[in-house]
């Protein structure tokens, strides 16, 4: 289970589990890198951190992080319109957010 994501002003993640131990493939997913870059796995792992909840950071300079909302990480990232419509507008998506919830 993610507990921790921190995005970093060059687009680069680091993303810990509830050991405090990095999340190697999801961190891959999400961190740009133009040769394995594909934009339905980076959705795959944004599934996954929405999913889990963590707590998501914004690293700063001069200061360690401050914390953001999972909406906030996904339009700094490119996928706004893509969380919005899958997580946000439609009554399905809610309930498929509403039922992961229940079900931790």
């Amino acid at each position: 289970m993610i507990k921790e994501v921190y995005l970093f002003t060059n687009r680069n993640v680091i993303v810990f589990d509830e050991k405090g131990e990095q999340v190697i493939d999801v961190q891959r997913e999400i961190s740009w890198d133009v040769e394995w870059y594909k934009h339905e796995n980076e959705e795959k792992a944004l599934e996954k951190i929405i999913k889990d909840q963590p707590k998501i950071y914004l690293a700063r300079w001069r200061q360690w992080a401050e914390e953001i909302t999972i909406d906030e990480f996904c339009s700094l990232l490119g996928h706004g319109r893509w969380y919005w419509e899958h997580y946000k507008r439609s009554p399905e998506a809610q309930d498929k957010t509403e039922d992961e919830e229940i079900s931790v």
